[in-house]
């Protein structure tokens, strides 16, 4: 599996890849760059007014996986429903800070920008992302498919953009590259599991299951290859480990990327003493070796206030509740 995840760090993703390059021939860099407003936009989901290559770029991946399945995806959504301000909280202060370890991953949202001087919106985007692919009337209605392929084509747009920069090097592998797109998936999805643990929740396998399987239907729709798909949550933990062990380490990068979230989260923050928990869960939610390698700093609030659920988990739902 070493391996493979070396194969599949230097992929993007060739299809959406491809298409970017053929819009960019056809109409122009500006163009692309006047796109990605409608890109980050889920409420429209329409192509219509789009160029026909990005119509016919979505009719094209607007079917199912072979491996979709409707209950598992209704357990997974009533699951999210269900706890919905929990795991904005994780997500807000594990598992997006999570995805800052892989270092050269990192690299791309620093460079890009997007993430370190507008921090505020980008999370609005997550969260926007997050309600709707957890939202099961968007996918009975087939609305998925438009709201991934947007993504998929941000991350491509993205990759163009990062590779004309002339500041990558492919030494770092390909800039968002299915590696650091599965460890995305396992952040969304096995991490926010292990987080709730750590806040004392007990979880039914069914609906732990289910929602491992919701994620993979949702990176299958991403364009992360069907193969690099955990099968399983033993699957998934030893995936999550190998990346951990090729990618994780400090960075400058890494701990400017926390910095700004961290800063962000404290400016929606009520008070010094509510900003100072947020950064106290964060810190024990990611372990003392993670926090240290992002920087994130040990507060005055002791962990036992922490391992329970408490109020300070509204105020992420700005970003990723109702």
């Amino acid at each position: 599996m070493k391996n493979q995840l070396a194969n599949y760090r230097l992929i993007g993703d060739r299809k959406a890849d491809a298409l970017i390059q053929d819009l960019v021939a056809q109409e122009s860099i500006s163009f692309l760059r006047n796109l990605m407003p409608f890109l980050s936009d889920f409420k429209k989901l329409s192509f219509q007014s789009q160029p026909q290559l990005l119509q016919d770029f979505l009719a094209e991946n607007s079917s199912f996986p072979d491996f979709f399945n409707k209950k598992e995806l209704i357990r997974a959504t009533d699951f999210y429903r269900q706890n919905q301000q929990t795991i904005g909280l994780i997500l807000g202060l594990y598992a997006l800070p999570y995805c800052y370890l892989g270092a050269d991953g990192a690299r791309v949202l620093y460079l890009s920008e997007r993430i370190r001087k507008d921090t505020y919106n980008r999370l609005v985007e997550t969260g926007n992302f997050l309600k709707a692919v957890m939202n099961y009337d968007n996918w009975t209605s087939n609305k998925i498919f438009a709201i991934c392929t947007k993504v998929r084509l941000m991350h491509a747009a993205i990759r163009f953009f990062t590779l004309h920069s002339q500041r990558w090097d492919m030494a770092w592998g390909h800039p968002i590259n299915q590696e650091d797109m599965l460890g995305t998936n396992l952040a969304f999805s096995l991490i926010v599991l292990r987080g709730m643990r750590k806040l004392g929740y007990s979880i039914d396998s069914t609906y732990e299951r289910a929602y491992l399987h919701a994620w993979n239907m949702i990176s299958f729709l991403l364009g992360i290859e069907n193969d690099l798909l955990p099968a399983s949550e033993q699957d998934a933990i030893k995936l999550e480990r190998l990346i951990a062990e090729r990618q994780f380490r400090q960075s400058a990068e890494s701990q400017a990327l926390t910095e700004s979230l961290m800063q962000a989260i404290r400016g929606i923050s009520p008070g010094s003493f509510a900003a100072d928990i947020l950064q106290a869960q964060s810190r024990f939610l990611l372990g003392e070796k993670y926090a240290e390698m992002l920087g994130v700093k040990e507060t005055n609030i002791p962990d036992t206030l922490l391992k329970v659920h408490n109020t300070t988990s509204v105020l992420l739902s700005r970003f990723f509740g109702n």
